[in-house]
């Protein structure tokens, strides 16, 4: 259905109807301000999860480039040769996919999660700043 329009030849009037509708407005901007934190609260604890998560790739790619067999005999086999070139493949890969989350998660922050914040500071504390202004002096 939608919130009710807030009409300032309205206020003059000062009916039932305009002050259910400035109550409406003002749970609606509540409820607004609560899933914006909430989303700015998980929006953090996914980016710190992912970081977690990047972390042990990274320690896991590090392990794979390191690792060499142990050859028996004068030489390596065509296996072991193998083998070795696809985990430091492997590992460069997974080096690769740990650099684009990074860059990733940064772009969340920079792009979503900051202006979230500004806008629940900016806008929603002002009008909440203004409500309780009102308030105290009616």
């Amino acid at each position: 259905m939608g919130l009710q329009p807030l009409e300032f030849s309205d206020c003059y009037l000062d009916s039932p109807w305009f002050r259910e509708r400035i109550r409406a407005h003002e749970a609606e901007l509540e409820r607004t301000n609560k899933f914006i934190k909430e989303l700015i609260k998980d929006g953090k604890n996914l980016i710190s999860a992912t970081k977690s998560l990047s972390a042990a790739q990274r320690k896991f790619a590090h392990s794979l480039r390191d690792f060499k067999f142990e050859f028996i005999g004068d030489a390596e086999t065509d296996d072991e040769r193998c083998i070795d070139a696809s985990l430091r493949e492997f590992s460069n890969f997974l080096k690769n996919l740990e650099e684009q989350r990074e860059i990733m998660a940064l772009s969340v922050t920079e792009t979503l999660i900051k202006p979230l914040e500004k806008f629940r500071k900016e806008q929603l504390g002002a009008v909440k700043e203004e409500k309780k202004k009102f308030d105290k002096e009616t």
